[in-house]
C-alpha cells in the first residue's frame, strides 16, 4: 500500500543575540529545532531531546530534519 505524497514548508529564521547567531528550524510554521553558530566550523544543533555537535550549518540542519522526521510518526 502506498502512501499518497504530503507537502510542507520548511523554513529558517536567523536570530541573532550578542555575538551568538542561532538559526531555528520551522516545519508547517512549528519550531523542530535551532542550530547555534558558536565560532568558525562549530555549530550545535538541538531539537527538543538531543544536542548534536556538527560542522557546518547544513549539516545541523539535515540533522535536525532526519531526527524530526525519526520521531514525528
Amino acid at each position: 500500500m502506498s502512501k499518497k505524497e504530503k507537502s510542507f514548508a520548511i523554513e529558517i529564521k536567523e536570530a541573532k543575540d550578542g555575538d551568538l547567531i542561532s538559526n531555528e528550524v520551522f516545519i508547517n510554521h512549528k519550531m523542530i529545532g535551532k542550530i547555534l553558530e558558536k565560532g568558525d566550523n562549530e555549530f550545535i544543533a538541538s531539537n527538543l531531546n538531543n544536542d548534536m555537535k556538527v560542522k557546518t550549518l547544513d549539516e545541523g540542519i539535515q540533522w535536525v530534519i532526519a531526527e524530526f522526521n525519526l520521531h514525528a510518526i
